[in-house]
């Protein structure tokens, strides 16, 4: 069905056949790791000042959405349990937060669902993992603090990332 060179497709349309389908959540994770990794090549390292606007969109979002990213009385709490909603999410296999001292944390991703596609595709460095982009803004919501921008160390199926 067309409209003036727009294609309009029905989500039930028997007529179409796709080979495979588009695994858009993993599109969208590597157009992120894609979109920071030019800013990094284009402006070097002044693309941190784009870091703590988006953290702070982050955080605007989770209230106006109501996503309860923050449950919990400490960091500590809010961190264990947003360790858990990934892992519910079955986006990762496992996510803990290593507490190295006070309001000092490493993030850790295994068995991430994006990784075999995007770290293998993009060799992603100098950029943030998008979980630890969110575990950022919670920092930041939970402490009332700008959190330090640290890039994420990426391995063939995780993450590991300073948050403080």
């Amino acid at each position: 069905m067309s409209k003036m060179g727009i294609v309009v497709v029905k989500a039930m349309d028997p007529m179409i056949e796709l080979e495979s389908a588009i695994d858009m959540p993993t599109f969208f994770h590597t157009i992120l790791f894609a979109y920071q990794k030019r800013l990094e090549d284009i402006l070097g390292s002044g693309e941190v000042i784009f870091v703590h606007p988006v953290l702070e969109t982050i955080s605007l979002i989770e209230k106006e959405k109501g996503l309860n990213l923050i449950q919990g009385e400490t960091l500590d709490e809010i961190y264990e349990n947003f360790s858990k909603q990934l892992v519910r999410s079955k986006v990762v296999k496992k996510a803990w937060f290593e507490k190295l001292g006070p309001e000092r944390y490493v993030l850790h991703v295994e068995e991430c669902a994006f990784a075999g596609f995007s770290h293998s595709l993009l060799k992603p460095k100098d950029v943030i993992c998008p979980f630890a982009l969110i575990a950022m803004s919670i920092f930041q919501s939970v402490v009332g603090r700008k959190v330090k921008v640290s890039d994420s160390e990426f391995t063939i199926d995780g993450t590991k990332t300073l948050i403080t």
